[in-house]
């Protein structure tokens, strides 16, 4: 075994989610994981000023044990169409109350739970609101949005683009009118762009869609990524995920048009992992659209991974991570996926929004079906390596851990097990951690504790180089830490 430098890892949680632990194989394979999708909503249309349908953009945090949603409505109930920011809290994540805020005046009233837009008569689109605690108190709360502006607005200057929003409280919004915004560095301002701040970088993350026109072909959208180091003045968008080769190719009725691609990415989708160093996800929209009325014209979410946000790799499969619901259903047409991530005990939750028709429809169906979902997935669960009944083994790169033990995310169901075994940087195993040493592990749990003899502690072997080998049969092994 050749020697490579190591990956520092520490004590940080690492995922199975691509192949980069993976050195040498065999009888084990990467694995997608869907999560359950609930096919009851956990939220429905029923306030007056709510006549119309759900946008399609939502977002959903935890703090201090009270979720709070921020959701778009399309409304008509004013005898305009325009789209309104409004606001939901729960206790459990499922059973939601739309309090009475009296912050927003709609046909007169205040007695709505209306958040946005702060100027009567404007619209806005894709709110993404994500708490800020490295900015100013005033700031605490972020959010960008397509602003649409009213008249009054546009007599001001404030022109229909990508802007931000800052709040103290996630309630009470004003519009950032400042050096920067709108947003003009090769994004489109419609769809769900997301932003969020990355302590492992200590810059502003942004992920957006981008449009291409290519000649002779409709237009063409992809995922770009911009960072900021203030909130206000951003990088140009790098295109970081799009249709490739294999996209264009996959068979379709008819042959694949040579107009556009059969498949392109609509909206980002692009989110931190709680809890994890380095470790995000894109869930982005797969919208297919394969012939020249735009058939099917349907969407559904598809998932991608990195450890820099600017290198994404996607399981082989290419399967829906999120797939739209049964016919006839307010999810059967298109479905899109909403930040956040959010930790509830050993889960993590994720929340999505259902359209009952397809995209090209949209425009002309303003009742059309639609409602906000939510999906439960295994802690680490996204990416998991899978062991088969025949049984199966790999071995990491040279990596150098803190802490004392080492601790496992796995699945082994009634008759699966595994065992493993800690090498010198050359590939021989260590005395006192050789396979024969390593004690049994089956079970299902997100911390199951490694031993060897009965014992557990690794700390003699913290900050040198090793290799681990896992060993194992009908298995799924999701993450691997090391804990002080």
């Amino acid at each position: 075994m050749r020697e490579k430098p190591p990956i520092e890892i520490g004590t940080n949680r690492q995922l199975l989610f691509d192949p980069l632990f993976l050195a040498d194989s065999k009888g084990v394979e990467l694995k997608m994981n869907p999560p359950y999708q609930d096919p009851e909503p956990v939220l429905k249309l029923d306030r007056p000023w709510e006549v119309g349908r759900f946008g399609r953009y939502h977002t959903v945090m935890l703090e201090g044990g009270l979720f709070r949603m921020w959701y778009e409505v399309q409304t008509q109930a004013d005898g305009r169409a325009r789209k309104l920011l409004c606001y939901a809290e729960s206790t459990d994540g499922v059973r939601w109350e739309k309090p009475v805020l009296g912050i927003i005046s709609f046909n007169g009233s205040r007695e709505n739970n209306i958040v946005g837009p702060p100027s009567p008569n404007a619209s806005q689109q894709g709110a993404t609101v994500f708490r800020d605690d490295h900015g100013p108190a005033e700031e605490r709360y972020k959010l960008w949005t397509k602003y649409m502006p009213s008249d009054e607005d546009r007599e001001k200057g404030i022109q229909t683009g990508l802007w931000a929003m800052v709040s103290p409280d996630g309630l009470h919004w004003k519009l950032l009118q400042e050096e920067g915004y709108p947003i003009k560095r090769g994004n489109a301002s419609d769809c769900q762009q997301t932003c969020f701040w990355d302590e492992d970088v200590g810059k502003y993350v942004g992920f957006v869609r981008t449009k291409k026109f290519p000649e002779g072909r409709q237009r063409t959208c992809s995922i770009g990524r911009l960072t900021s180091d203030d909130f206000r003045n951003w990088t140009m968008a790098d295109i970081v995920f799009a249709a490739d080769d294999r996209d264009e190719a996959a068979p379709v009725p008819g042959g694949a048009p040579d107009w556009r691609p059969p498949v392109d990415f609509y909206v980002p989708g692009g989110m931190k992992v709680p809890g994890v160093a380095l470790a995000y996800i894109l869930l982005p929209n797969a919208y297919y659209h394969w012939a020249k009325d735009a058939f099917p014209s349907t969407m559904d979410v598809r998932l991608a991974t990195s450890r820099d946000t600017v290198n994404w790799w996607q399981h082989p499969g290419r399967e829906p991570f999120l797939r739209v619901g049964a016919d006839g259903t307010e999810s059967a047409g298109m479905i899109c996926a909403n930040p956040w991530l959010i930790p509830v005990g050993d889960e993590i939750w994720l929340y999505y929004t259902g359209v009952g028709v397809e995209h090209r429809v949209l425009r002309a169906a303003d009742h059309s079906p639609s409602a906000i979902f939510h999906a439960r997935l295994r802690q680490d669960g996204f990416i998991s390596v899978d062991a088969s009944y025949d049984g199966g083994e790999f071995t990491t790169p040279p990596v150098k851990f803190a802490g004392s033990h080492l601790e496992l995310n796995l699945d082994s169901s009634a008759g699966g097990w595994l065992q493993v075994e800690i090498l010198t940087p050359t590939g021989q195993p260590i005395k006192g951690y050789e396979l024969a040493a390593s004690d049994t592990l089956r079970g299902n749990s997100t911390r199951k504790i490694v031993t060897w003899g009965g014992k557990q502690d690794v700390s003699a072997l913290a900050g040198k180089p090793v290799h681990l080998r896992f060993v194992m049969r009908s298995l799924k092994l999701f993450a691997f830490q090391f804990v002080v």
